[in-house]
């Protein structure tokens, strides 16, 4: 991808800042996304459960416009399923500013199948997507590219607790940094809920991904 390639819990132990095992709220995530401070579009979660079945919906839609003129586009839609914690299957579509991108990952008996773009592979069976909502990503080496298929290796670095802006609050948030294939900097609060996504677009813009 190129340009986009891309509650307070001040009274809870600091213990509760070790990554937890899984995300315990299930509310619906919504975020706007901010170029240089300035808003561009929108990125979403929508999650339904059903016993031990999770089902996660995600959305973005982004327009970066100069003069009345929308000069980059890039949507993004994609559907994961996931049983007793781990990925079983997903899809997504992309227009990556007109590079487009189809995904499918199903579940194959001993691990995941993968048909990126037309190419087939396979990943190990637990493989994390790199849609960033699961608090686990950060304890994963290696991401599927959500828009491809392809694995990405990253290096996590974990940053400490800091204070950030949610819906106007302040909020005691774990701050991590993803380095390699994939370049992310991601705050989980106690719960484990994705609360704030900061990267760098290709183009050196600051590109932040806001709880609205």
């Amino acid at each position: 991808m190129r340009l986009l390639t891309l509650v307070s819990f001040l009274a809870m132990a600091v213990i509760a800042f070790s990554t937890p095992s899984h995300a315990t709220a299930r509310s619906d995530l919504s975020y706007t996304v901010l170029r240089n401070g300035d808003p561009i579009g929108s990125h979403g979660y929508s999650f339904k459960e059903d016993g031990g079945r999770l089902v996660v919906d995600i959305n973005t839609d982004i327009k970066v416009k100069v003069a009345f003129l929308t000069v980059y586009r890039f949507e993004h839609q994609a559907s994961e399923e996931w049983h007793r914690g781990k990925l079983v299957s997903t899809t997504s579509v992309t227009n990556d500013d007109g590079e487009n991108h189809k995904l499918k990952v199903s579940f194959g008996g001993s691990n995941l199948k993968i048909d990126g773009d037309g190419k087939k592979s396979v990943a190990a069976y637990g493989s994390m997507p790199a849609s960033l909502w699961h608090p686990d990503t950060v304890k994963n080496s290696v991401l599927l590219n959500t828009l491809d298929g392809t694995m990405m290796s990253v290096k996590v670095d974990e940053l400490g607790p800091e204070q950030v802006k949610v819906k106007g609050h302040d909020v005691s948030a774990q701050h991590y940094r993803l380095t390699g294939d994939l370049e992310r900097e991601l705050w989980f609060d106690p719960s484990g809920t994705l609360v704030q996504v900061r990267f760098k677009g290709d183009d050196g813009s600051d590109i932040s991904y806001v709880m609205r």
